[in-house]
């Protein structure tokens, strides 16, 4: 089986030492100097040891409403690492020999040695004489697993015989303008990166007083400082991160054994706890989550948006050791408390988002959807209970998403690939659809030619992202209550005014022709003459909301747009978070870029962005900022509570009672969604997509969205579901609007809530 390109772990392991060594070099530049002469500061460093004291990463919490009970999203574990002191090791074979067969991993050696063996294939392959490159090719094969052990144990021995670094990170993220002087000064056995990260190279700098002397320049500190960083003593080289509990014993009783004897040889080995995060509820709450990576740093999500926060302040511990290693109590030592990372709670709900999100995981499959997402909030507040997508992935086997899988592409279907990028650097698509410009990357095959493969779950890392806040779509017929509201608001309408609905509407006379360039129908070319602004919005009718848009205006309709917030981000909290697109009226050219916005079209914006808007309509006109995270406590027991925040007052009380009674209206007019004991206000919505300027129809070609709320007379939820490209059936009432009746009738029955219709 193909697999793609396994991370060279042990280069990231020598890469993380570096950079943890190197910073916590860097940070001692800003404790106290021992008032020593130069030499005896020297003296005195092959007898010091600096350990990083790890802070604690703040943990993501939420609540269980009934319960009471806190639950932990995101939490820490802890598990042993294995590092050594080499200045302090005689015997690197010796150690080498005893450690490697408890740290050999050979999955992991095998993935190495894969990536090794791929990368000198294709370098073989680039060979011009044939003669050499049939020979290189014949020599080239992977290692069996007693020359993988052999390979590790030698590598092994290496590390812990090097007594000086090979390289050391200086400083990192400088200005340009300290850039600048360091390059001027063309020191050799330094490098500058590109992204304004200087590292040393020891072994490479001749005269360390030198490059000393002219760094503190630029640098500002002292010199002798910089001297003995320069001379990369390998101080606590990182063997394994995360061993299992039963090799850490193993190590342990080989470490305690080894103290009792007169001459010990494992003095340079220790071992410590080390935290990792660790996602106790697994997929629950991933986008919203995000996760925290290799390198201890958030990625996506609260992870990505709170990493600073959550991350806290590693502390320093420096002290005196003996010839053997071991601490002396009573030598001059500085310590620098940790401080742990604050505990961030967030609004969700676990119970309603764990329903949400196997409902949506439901219905997603049902229906044959490329994905979905589901929003529920509490519009009196702006509290997020729930915010679920699928397809999901584990934050704690992040990587997963990578998985590839073989996929059949039979040679009619072939045709259909599609190459982007250059010839250096092709990337391939597959049109997964006929109609929608809906397609996958596939990556062929490097020794078949007719094999490709996909990315398990289709969509690789782009699960990662959170679409309800970080990519917009055209909403279709669910953003009418909204333009309704405007409306009756403005006074231009009411739910009685009437429109005569006799044909298709023709808009943008051309004075040229003589003609309408544009003609405006009913999703199902229905038309039914007198109808009331009730009926328009059961019927759906997109003739009619272009009467409504007439009456607003371009001016007025365009204050609203902006009134209801899809000209702004929401600020949930959330990185990278987007907003709508909705050009300004005066750039509207024709008359129909008007009207199409006031059945959804033409206007873009994020599932939340629309949640926050709906919040106006449920909440007697005023309109909610929506809260994700409801506190933060810190490490000092301080805490941070962020209270409700009302954005701003849209529309007036009788106009919001007036649109909910409307969209009442419309939810009872779906028979097959109506609940048998509860009033609820809602709407469903099928968005056209496009391909090549052309509207596209047809089951797989839209999105499907489902708006709700109840109870009718005091809302404490509100639903928004989206459904990308159903295949089953095309429209919203259909698809996301059963997803969303079960959602909606478990809160009924959560809240505890009475009936409130009659049987």
């Amino acid at each position: 089986m193909n697999r793609s390109n396994p991370i060279n772990r042990i280069s990231l392991i020598i890469f993380a030492v570096v950079l943890v060594t190197g910073a916590i070099i860097a940070r001692l530049f800003f404790l106290q100097v021992i008032s020593h002469s130069y030499y005896e500061e020297i003296a005195q460093a092959e007898q010091s040891g600096y350990t990083s004291l790890p802070a604690r990463r703040g943990q993501i919490l939420i609540e269980d409403y009934h319960s009471g009970e806190i639950y932990k999203l995101a939490t820490n574990t802890t598990l042993n690492m294995i590092f050594a002191d080499p200045t302090l090791i005689e015997d690197h074979d010796l150690i080498a020999e005893t450690l490697a067969p408890l740290l050999f991993d050979l999955e992991i050696e095998q993935e190495i040695d894969e990536k090794r063996y791929n990368e000198e294939y294709e370098a073989i392959i680039e060979i011009e004489s044939e003669i050499l490159r049939e020979e290189s090719l014949e020599k080239l094969s992977l290692k069996n697993d007693e020359e993988l052990s052999k390979n590790f144990q030698d590598n092994l021995a290496d590390t812990l015989a090097t007594k000086t670094r090979k390289v050391i990170l200086i400083s990192e993220d400088l200005d340009q303008e300290t850039q600048d002087a360091i390059k001027a000064l063309n020191l050799h056995g330094t490098e500058l990166t590109e992204n304004g990260n200087l590292y040393a190279f020891p072994p490479e700098i001749s005269d360390t007083n030198h490059v000393a002397s002219e760094l503190a320049t630029v640098f500002n500190t002292d010199s002798k400082d910089l001297e003995r960083i320069l001379l990369g003593k390998n101080r606590y080289v990182i063997l394994k991160h995360r061993l299992e509990p039963e090799t850490s014993t193993q190590i342990e009783e080989i470490l305690l054994e080894d103290r009792k004897l007169d001459a010990p040889k494992f003095l340079g080995i220790r071992m410590s706890e080390e935290y990792f995060r660790f996602y106790p509820e697994q997929e629950l709450g991933a986008q919203v989550l995000g996760y925290v990576n290799s390198a201890a740093n958030g990625q996506y999500g609260i992870e990505g948006s709170f990493n600073e926060i959550l991350t806290g302040e590693d502390g320093i511990f420096t002290s005196q050791i003996d010839a053997y290693g071991n601490q002396i109590t009573v030598g001059d030592s500085v310590i620098e408390q940790a401080v742990d990372g604050s505990d961030v709670t967030l609004t969700i709900d676990r119970a309603i988002q764990l329903q949400v999100e196997r409902t949506l995981a439901s219905g997603v499959n049902e229906y044959r959807a490329d994905s979905g997402q589901a929003i529920v909030i509490n519009p009196e507040t702006g509290e997020i209970l729930a915010m679920a997508q699928y397809p999901t992935f584990n934050p704690n086997t992040y990587g997963d998403v990578f998985e590839l899988v073989e996929v059949d592409i039979p040679d009619e279907e072939k045709e259909k690939l599609y190459v982007t990028g250059d010839e250096e650097n092709p990337r391939y698509w597959l049109y997964i659809q006929v109609d929608p410009d809906v397609r996958i990357e596939i990556f062929p095959d490097e020794e078949d030619p007719d094999k490709y493969w996909a990315y398990k779950n289709d969509v690789g890392p782009e699960v990662y992202k959170n679409k309800m806040v970080q990519e917009v779509y055209e909403p279709g017929s669910i953003f009418k209550p909204l333009v309704m509201a405007a409306a009756i608001d403005a006074n231009e309408v009411t739910a009685n005014t009437t429109f005569v609905d006799n044909g298709p509407l023709e808009v943008d006379y051309n004075v040229y022709s003589e003609e309408y360039d544009n003609l405006i129908r009913t999703f199902d070319n229905q038309y039914h003459g007198i109808m009331t602004m009730t009926q328009v919005l059961e019927k759906s009718s997109n003739t009619g909301m272009s009467f409504v848009a007439r009456q607003l205006g371009e001016s007025l309709f365009y204050s609203y747009i902006k009134a209801f917030g899809f000209l702004e981000r929401t600020e949930v909290g959330i990185l990278d978070e987007v907003t709508g697109k909705v050009s300004h009226y005066d750039t509207w050219q024709a008359e129909s870029e008007m009207l199409t916005k006031a059945f959804g079209q033409g206007i873009s914006m994020t599932p939340l962005q629309l949640a926050q808007a709906y919040t106006a309509l449920a909440n007697d006109g005023i309109m909610m900022r929506p809260i994700l995270v409801s506190k933060i406590e810190h490490a000092d027991g301080s805490v941070e509570e962020f209270e409700p925040e009302a954005i701003s007052r849209v529309i007036d009380t009788e106009s919001s009672q007036m649109i909910t009674a409307m969209m009442t209206a419309t939810s009872e007019s779906y028979y097959s969604l109506a609940l048998e004991n509860h009033y609820f206000a809602a709407k469903s919505g099928t968005a056209q997509t496009y391909k090549w300027g052309k509207a596209l129809s047809g089951p797989g070609t839209t999105i499907a969205g489902f708006v709700s709320y109840g109870p009718i007379d005091n809302p404490q939820f509100l639903t928004v579901v989206k459904l990308d490209h159903p295949r089953t059936v095309e429209w919203g009432s259909a698809t996301a609007g059963p997803i969303s009746k079960e959602i909606i009738n478990f809160l009924f029955d959560y809240y505890n809530l009475p009936p409130d219709k009659s049987n």
